[in-house]
């Protein structure tokens, strides 16, 4: 009987570990602050003016999370969050009826929405990642790559 217990207790103790350690390594994967984004290119080609990400705070399992993606100071909001064990990264500009004037005419709405996809997380450390994907919304069948570093 205490041989049982055990074994059951051990597995609750195990499975409860697991779930919180997955938990905590979602949530400092991306922390809030700004984010300098150190290269941006597609097929080798590397973005000219890079932009910066202002990252919300957010709880990844009950917020929607943002940020914000700026260039020469005009700025606009994108949707992220980590799937797949926080082996994939997705980017997400939608855009709200109230905006779509803007989206028109400012790059930064053009480029949040051209980089929005599915990404492959090749590089995730504390303060550094490395994002690439073959399939954006303004690139499909091109490698898209993104790094940020934090400050």
């Amino acid at each position: 009987m205490k041989t049982t217990l055990s074994i059951i207790l051990a597995a609750l103790l195990l499975t409860a570990t697991a779930c919180n350690k997955d938990k905590r390594a979602s949530k400092r994967f991306m922390k809030p602050g700004t984010w300098q984004v150190k290269e941006v290119s597609v097929a080798g080609n590397n973005l000219d003016t890079l932009p910066t990400w202002a990252v919300n705070a957010c709880d990844i399992y009950e917020d929607l999370c943002t940020a914000n993606w700026t260039r020469n100071g005009v700025s606009s909001q994108f949707y992220w969050q980590f799937n797949e064990k926080a082996q994939t990264f997705k980017i997400s500009r939608v855009v709200p009826p109230a905006e779509c004037e803007n989206f028109y005419t400012e790059l930064v709405e053009q480029q949040t929405f051209k980089y929005s996809g599915v990404y492959d997380v090749i590089e995730s450390k504390k303060d550094r990642k490395i994002l690439e994907s073959n399939a954006t919304n303004g690139y499909p069948g091109q490698k898209v790559r993104i790094i940020i570093e934090t400050e």
